[in-house]
């Protein structure tokens, strides 16, 4: 009706209508997509057990597509048509194409943003204890973790080393246990108060979450090659239990006097897997936000959105510490991406005469999904959702809104959205917290304050965000990835170009 009385195009308006049968009877065609798109995550999210995981999977991925590995200390030589990306403490990933028609006068950057981070238990420096016989490591708590979900559950060590090779030369490596080595035991319901069998388990996190993972009782063989072989390293002996330091020496295929220090992330060892009578969900740990850094990277890498041939430069960002701030040398609330942006630039248009304008106009004209996870309607808890705005699990991709900017999303970003949505057959589903609850965060406010860039804040639906084991819909595979392909060739159709309200969506000609 508002199209038929005002005479405007609905493409224009960022009006999309879904009919029914073509929202709920979805054909066999996009069932299967979703099936297949959905197992690859399953691959992926079992690989990527850490952020140092999550990035180097990226950058195999990566390689294999043809994209040339960047170091920021070096000179970089872009071309037309070119695919690079480069690394940042191994933890955050940044990856471009170049167009092909690139223009520094008529060019912009389409860029979407995520994050390789998600909230778990990390060692501590010093994490050795002995308790009642018991072997234990002191842990740190990483982000806003749902943290009873961690208690009861079969539990492994993976990260990184540093460790110094025989030249002298210091070099990392990257392992992952995979076999179940430590355990949260849970305290038996017959020592709990009334209160606490009632009142909801919160854990003390400093001194009840300490995973178990040896018994001085124990004689196999691993304690005995323990005491035998001792700890040559006196500095890493006092950090580590000698069990665990010859393990973890075992692990790397390195002697243990060779290891100087670690970064190590306590992971859940139950894979991802489909669940459900059609096997209709996902259960997996780390999905806010790998199923966005997986996608991503496959929307940038994929020869469909015709990026090649575009004017502008395709951007994927995913950055750690998204989940404790972001304010980190490799985190979003950083100078480094925006120097990234203009070094991309200025060397593009090094032989012509755009400097600082013309990087202002590009921004000007540019587009950024910052793309996290969004909340679906919990059937048992639906009472914490507004009730106008309640995402489906398989229902589609969600816009993220917050009056007081906590997403950064406006009619214009949205409408831009929904236009990408339309051109690739994907639902739009809308999300607002309710005016008395608060509101989460992601990446999205902090970046386009600093870069003027035009945002809008999405996601895929899910439930048990920040669990140890959380949940979404199969069918969102498949629209959450044309979502963001189609991002890849949207800013070439439609260009945002803020003229004081004379107009607001060009249509290329």
């Amino acid at each position: 009706r508002c199209v038929q009385e005002t005479g405007i195009n609905a493409e224009y308006m960022g009006i999309i209508i879904y009919y029914k049968d073509q929202k709920y009877h979805m054909d066999g065609n996009i069932r299967d997509q979703a099936r297949d798109l959905g197992q690859e995550f399953l691959n992926f999210v079992n690989e990527a057990v850490t952020p140092f995981h999550a990035v180097d999977t990226c950058r195999n991925h990566l390689k294999e597509a043809g994209f040339q590995e960047l170091l920021e200390s070096e000179h970089w030589e872009l071309e037309k048509g070119g695919k690079y990306f480069f690394t940042k403490n191994n933890t955050t990933l940044l990856a471009f194409r170049i167009g092909k028609n690139f223009d520094p006068a008529q060019t912009g950057f389409k860029f979407i943003a995520g994050h390789t981070d998600s909230p778990h238990l990390k060692l501590a420096p010093i994490s050795k204890l002995k308790t009642l016989g018991f072997e234990q490591s002191v842990v740190q708590t990483y982000g806003g973790g749902l943290w009873h979900t961690w208690f009861d559950r079969e539990l492994t060590l993976a990260g990184r080393v540093i460790y110094k090779e025989d030249n002298g030369q210091f070099r990392q490596k990257l392992f992952n246990f995979k076999r179940p080595l430590l355990r949260i035991p849970n305290l038996a319901i017959h020592f709990q108060t009334p209160d606490q069998r009632t009142g909801g388990f919160n854990p003390n996190q400093e001194t009840q979450m300490k995973p178990i993972f040896s018994h001085e009782l124990w004689t196999g063989d691993d304690k005995k090659d323990a005491k035998q072989v001792g700890v040559d390293n006196v500095k890493m002996g006092e950090r580590l239990a000698e069990g665990l330091l010859n393990a973890l020496a075992k692990e790397c295929g390195l002697k243990v006097e060779q290891l100087i220090d670690f970064d190590i992330s306590v992971v859940d060892t139950q894979p991802a897997q489909f669940y459900g009578l059609d096997n209709d969900f996902i259960a997996s740990p780390r999905l806010d936000n790998l199923f966005t850094t997986f996608f991503a990277i496959k929307a940038l890498i994929s020869e469909e959105a015709g990026a090649e041939e575009s004017q502008f430069i395709n951007i994927v960002s995913l950055f750690d510490h998204e989940e404790i701030g972001s304010t980190s040398a490799q985190g979003a609330n950083s100078s480094f991406l925006q120097e990234t942006f203009k070094r991309i630039y200025f060397l593009l248009s090094e032989r012509s005469t755009h400097t600082e304008e013309g990087f202002h106009r590009a921004s000007c004209r540019s587009l950024l999904i910052s793309a996290d996870m969004a909340h679906g309607v919990h059937p048992n808890y639906s009472e914490y959702h507004q009730n106008q705005h309640r995402p489906s699990l398989n229902g589609g991709v969600v816009i993220k809104t917050n009056a007081n900017q906590r997403y950064t999303t406006d009619g214009i970003s949205a409408a831009l959205l929904r236009i990408i949505g339309e051109k690739g057959g994907v639902p739009v589903q809308d999300f607002i917290v309710k005016n008395a609850a608060p509101c989460g965060s992601t990446v999205g406010p902090m970046m386009s304050s600093w870069t003027s860039m035009k945002t809008v804040d999405v996601g895929a639906p899910m439930l048990s965000m920040h669990s140890i084991r959380e949940t979404c819909g199969v069918l969102d595979t498949y629209y959450y990835y044309t979502c963001l392909l189609y991002t890849s060739d949207a800013a070439d159709d439609l260009l945002c170009v803020d003229l004081g309200g004379r107009r607001i969506l060009k249509k290329k000609k």
